[in-house]
């Protein structure tokens, strides 16, 4: 399979437009166009972008199988490219998914504006464990204090920086994926729609942790498509796993006083390849136990 395969294909997995990986890759959508209509691969220097916007690795881009169990080399000019993809061919996957991670940081490093980098550096997040042992995400990067309606629209761009990332849960290893439909439905679901007060503002809020609470997921349960609501995106499968995060109340003075415990259920499609992609949070609702202290 060529390259420019490779990328529609992975566009078509990740119900990914042309247009999308146009503005995460800063490649024209005339160029993107062109591979497939001359079936032309795109140029060297596009590669990492273009992996980082399907979450593919360099090696799985670059060769087939048959490639990499012949150990031929795609063809370079540059001697140092062709050393670096051997290395890469020949290492094991955990290096591979190493190496490719290293190149995923270097491009989002660079595709950051200085705004963009001081808002990461702002986070603060952490995960504790409640008497019980069990995981809670502190969510200290509070966006949405007072009482004014929530701007579920801004909201919705904040998100979509998390598109073509991906999270493991601990507990079982198990990728999570950000697709493009995943912004969208977390911030105009029926749901989000629905739910006011407490439990509104904490799902505002959770944006900030998104990957915090996959990693803490458990409890993992087939979920129906109730009504055949979800149509195609169901069709291989939902499931939902359970997490938990506490948002911070304040005093009078600004300091924290404690914190509101919430349960959520986290709503997960499946693809055709098996690939699992957050596609909601849902049913958040505060705990009725003692707030934590």
């Amino acid at each position: 399979m060529e390259i420019y395969e490779k990328i529609f294909s992975r566009l078509e997995e990740l119900h990914m437009s042309q247009t999308e990986l146009s503005k995460r890759t800063g490649i024209a959508t005339s160029t993107i166009s062109d591979w497939r209509k001359k079936k032309i691969n795109p140029q060297s220097d596009k590669l990492v972008p273009i992996c980082k916007a399907l979450d593919v690795s360099l090696v799985d881009l670059l060769c087939n199988e048959d490639d990499r169990n012949n150990k031929v080399l795609v063809k370079t000019d540059n001697a140092s490219e062709m050393i670096i993809i051997e290395e890469i061919s020949n290492a094991s996957e955990d290096i591979r998914n190493k190496v490719f991670q290293y190149f995923r940081l270097l491009s989002i490093r660079d595709n950051f504006t200085e705004q963009e980098k001081v808002s990461k550096d702002k986070r603060n997040i952490s995960i504790i464990q409640d008497v019980d042992g069990k995981n809670i995400v502190l969510i200290n990067d509070i966006r949405f204090k007072s009482r004014r309606n929530i701007d579920w629209d801004e909201i919705e761009k904040i998100l979509r920086q998390y598109i073509g990332e991906f999270y493991e849960i601990y507990q079982t290893a198990e990728k999570v994926y950000i697709g493009t439909d995943f912004p969208d439905e977390y911030t105009h679901s029926k749901y989000t729609k629905a739910i006011r007060g407490a439990n509104e503002k904490a799902k505002a809020n959770a944006i900030t942790a998104i990957g915090e609470l996959i990693s803490i997921a458990d409890n993992k349960i087939e979920y129906p498509d109730y009504e055949g609501r979800h149509g195609n995106k169901a069709k291989n499968g939902w499931y939902r796993y359970d997490t938990r995060f506490g948002i911070p109340i304040y005093d009078e003075s600004g300091e924290i006083e404690r914190y509101n415990i919430f349960r959520a259920r986290l709503l997960i499609r499946c693809n055709e390849k098996k690939q699992l992609f957050l596609y909601d949070i849902i049913q958040i609702k505060k705990e009725t136990s003692t707030p934590l202290e």
